[in-house]
């Protein structure tokens, strides 16, 4: 059979052009033909403002304050913020924003009554005009603006802090948490030098806040850990059993560099008391949060079984293998011949392996253990054993879990320019107290460690704790809804909601006995994660929860003294992943780009044959994301009936990527298009966590566009999990649930069985759209979109078909495994 790789094409930078400005649509008129229900609540508003102006002028710190703006939900889309004529940078200017729909903005007595005022300038009744002999409503900007407002609030006590004082001191008793408290402000207090540039309002604001820690005592600590472009402004506070006066420092340091070690945790009452009343108070504070625990994802293994004759494979110094980081506890000697580099942070007495050998024993061993069709790679896999965790002793190595990521993150930039390695398997989880919500700490260092050394972590969902584990997959589709709709406490753990990474969930072995085959593992953690973007990621096996009488978990790794045994976990799902990912990264010649390794990965999953029923489809995302990745192999090297692209470029300011091209002739039917098309892409849009739900401030999207008799373009994929006769042109929740608006990675599909018309004339077009407020980056946003093209039956040969109509146009398309050769992004 030709062979048919991925083709990368390596002149797409021919096909960036000036994308038309049309401007915004016109303005919504939320009460249209409500006149008097928008008189009340104009009304409505001014009282809620000048509530917010009466606690303004009692505040003992300042008369600056800080309110919470909750949106209609009609008014989510950008085109209707309320921006451009109420909260604009001289009178209230946004400076956040919580869950979807609710921005923050800044106020003062004098910007309340200016807000006051427009909002009584705005039109009290509905204008109209003629639109193809019909009347439509034709708002103002102001009218539209205060419409799509529901309300406006002060930001209080209840929207900082979501712990009671008893609970602190109960989270506190976990020397992991270092008794610190996770305080996250509304802005950046500057050097004390500077404070003359501010008007006095804003100087008060800082300067009552460092007044009233000061006022707090002996043993205080203060200080900002992290100096980051796209990381919200957090500080952490603890008290210490000390005699030393408070120490503040609210400018950038590195905990794990700069500081001795630690005095004692003071959890006296009174002190933490008087503290979180401060917080609760001083309007600078955004939230005040507990923070997380660490630990390895729990696994259950078996009893070890004999090595039955297995023949394992050997390490042969004259081969290339891929490499992996793993990031655990530690790897056994057992697999020396196979580790590149050790970190030997642990000592041997505070180390437990077996967790970190079953993982590299599954990245070295899989295929020979447990068969194709569970590993689907080739033995041999080069370890660097990042030896992190402590199985006892954490405060002996880290004072908290902050000072544990910025270790890891230390580490891993050393470990890049020492070994080259990309892939690092991270099978930790974060435990965070029940009263924290939102995008994690944790997530958002993994992002930043990820971006700036061009790595992927590959993180596993979590595993539920045994007392709430599901039930076994059922056969019966109804029956499995009945399962997830009474299972508690399994949503995806953190830090597996880290959007530049990729997480993963665990499914049952293909060959166990009453096991449904690749089902949902009944231990494994799921999501939903976020309200943007789909998380897990993917799935792949990670062990039977149900122990089977002869073979066990139904996943065989190796023990720390290199004999057989078995187990399960999420943990023991992640290498499969991370061993796809390393195995393509090592197949391409130079360097491969993050956007291009998890858009091959997640563009060549599928769905298990079980999730594709249509009564499971609105909840099989939340199970397994994108589906189970094929093997690299088959990923890269394709058939002769399909054909996949590549476009590996940026997308830069004013411009959009449009590729035209013709339907391949042999998928050409009575003049209609017929065939499968499937789209991925993977883009690396700017972050800024300040923005709550909309952190994300970029959305970089692609289409797949026929030609049209009139010459226009129509759209003819849908995301891969669009709701049956669900329209998702309008609405921007929608778009945002089943489309993924705003997510880094989209995927679309479709299949035209009957064909369709009335050209053969296709474009593929990369497009962009700022959040309200954001500007995209002068360099750009990279991003990798992958399309196939390709015959369900088989047995049209797609593959050259394509490769003369590429020649025709002048498109150099060549094997993606030599091109990083040739051209310096792929």
């Amino acid at each position: 059979m030709e062979n048919s790789p991925v083709q990368i094409v390596l002149n797409s930078g021919d096909f960036i052009e000036a994308e038309k400005n049309n401007g915004g649509g016109p303005s919504t008129d939320f009460f249209a033909g409500h006149d008097s229900d928008f008189v009340a609540h104009k009304i409505t508003l001014q009282k809620q403002l000048d509530e917010i102006r009466s606690v303004q002028l009692s505040n003992e710190f300042t008369s600056i304050s800080y309110a919470k703006v909750t949106l209609q939900q009609a008014a989510l889309a950008k085109s209707h913020r309320p921006t451009d004529r109420l909260f604009v940078k001289n009178i209230a200017p946004v400076v956040g924003a919580g869950d979807l729909g609710e921005i923050y903005i800044e106020l003062s007595p004098n910007s309340v009554d200016e807000l006051n005022k427009k909002i009584s300038e705005a039109p009290a009744e509905t204008s109209y005009k003629e639109v193809n002999g019909k009347m439509k409503p034709n708002p103002g900007k102001l009218r539209s603006e205060v419409g799509s407002i529901r309300e406006i609030s002060a930001y209080g006590a209840n929207d900082k802090r979501k712990f009671s004082l008893k609970e602190a001191l109960e989270w506190f008793s976990n020397p992991q948490t270092g008794g610190i408290y996770v305080v996250e402000l509304f802005d950046v207090p500057p050097v004390r030098k500077d404070w003359d540039l501010l008007a006095l309002p804003k100087r008060k604001l800082f300067a009552s806040f460092y007044e009233g820690l000061e006022k707090l005592g002996r043993g205080l600590v203060v200080n900002r850990t992290i100096d980051n472009a796209s990381t919200s402004v957090s500080i952490i506070i603890k008290f210490e059993i000390s005699d030393a006066p408070p120490i503040i420092q609210l400018q950038p340091v590195s905990i794990n560099k700069s500081q001795a070690k630690a005095n004692k945790i003071s959890i006296n009452k009174d002190s933490h008391s008087e503290l979180l009343n401060f917080l609760d108070k001083h309007p600078l504070v955004k939230s005040v949060k507990l923070p997380p625990t660490i630990s390895q994802a729990l696994a259950d293994f078996g009893q070890g079984l004999m090595n039955n004759g297995v023949v394992m494979p050997s390490f042969n110094p004259d081969m290339s293998y891929p490499k992996i980081c793993v990031v655990d506890g530690g790897v056994s000697d057992i697999l020396s011949d196979w580790i590149e580099l050790r970190e030997e942070y642990i000592s041997p007495s505070h180390k437990d392996e077996s967790h970190g050998t079953f993982i590299s024993g599954l990245t070295i061993f899989g295929k020979t253990l447990n068969g194709d069709l569970i590993c689907p790679e080739r033995d041999g896999c080069r370890i660097i054993d990042l030896d992190l965790f402590p199985s006892t002793n954490f405060t002996d190595y880290y004072k908290d879990v902050l000072t544990f990521f910025e270790v890891l993150s230390d580490r891993v930039q050393d470990i890049v320019s020492r070994t080259g390695v990309r892939i690092f398997n991270f099978s930790l989880n974060i435990e965070e107290h029940a009263s924290t919500t939102g995008y994690s700490w944790a997530a958002q260092i993994l992002d930043k460690i990820a971006e700036d050394n061009d790595v992927i972590f590959i993180i596993s969902a979590g595993n539920i704790p045994p007392h709430y584990r599901r039930r076994e997959w059922p056969s019966d589709h109804v029956e499995a809804l009945k399962v997830l709709v009474s299972s508690l406490n399994d949503t995806i753990m953190k830090p597996a909601e880290s959007s530049r990474n990729i997480s993963v969930s665990a499914l049952n072995p293909p060959h166990i006995e009453g096991i449904v085959p690749y089902a949902l593992s009944n231990y494994s953690c799921r999501g939903p994660g976020m309200k943007i973007g789909l998380k897990p990621d993917l799935a792949h096996v990670g062990g039977s929860g149900t122990v089977d009488g002869v073979l066990g978990h139904g996943l065989l790794s190796i023990d720390t003294f290199g004999k057989i045994t078995d187990s399960c976990g999420t943990s023991y799902a992640a290498p499969n992943v991370s061993k796809t990912l390393a195995s393509i990264e090592h197949s391409i010649e130079g360097v491969v780009s993050r956007e291009t390794l998890i858009a091959l990965g997640i563009h060549h999953a599928s769905l298990p044959e079980h999730l594709t029923d249509k009564k499971l489809k609105s909840i099989s995302k939340h199970l397994v994301g994108f589906g189970i990745p094929k093997g690299s192999e088959e990923i890269l090297n394709g058939n002769p009936n399909a054909i996949t692209l590549v476009f590996a470029n940026r997308i830069i300011k004013g411009h959009k990527m449009r590729f035209k091209f013709s339907w391949p002739s042999s998928l050409v039917k009575n003049g209609k298009c017929v065939g499968r098309a499937k789209l991925t892409i993977v883009s690396t849009p700017p972050f800024n966590y300040t923005y709550g739900a909309e952190f994300i401030r970029i959305n970089v999207d692609a289409a797949l566009r026929q030609q049209q008799i009139d010459g226009k373009y129509k759209g003819r994929l849908k995301p891969i999990y669009t709701p049956e006769e669900k329209d998702l042109s309008q609405n921007e929740k929608d778009q945002i649930e089943h489309a993924f608006k705003w997510s880094p990675v989209k995927v679309y599909e479709n299949i035209f069985p009957q064909g369709v018309g009335p050209t053969t004339d296709w474009t593929l077009d990369v497009e962009y759209l700022e959040r309200d407020g954001a500007v995209l980056p002068r360099e750009g946003v990279p991003f990798t979109a992958i399309l196939t093209i390709s015959d369900p039956n088989e047995k049209e040969p797609v593959f050259n078909d394509m490769r003369q109509i590429l020649q025709s146009l002048g498109v150099q398309a060549v094997d993606i495994k030599t091109a990083a050769r040739i051209v310096p992004r792929v």
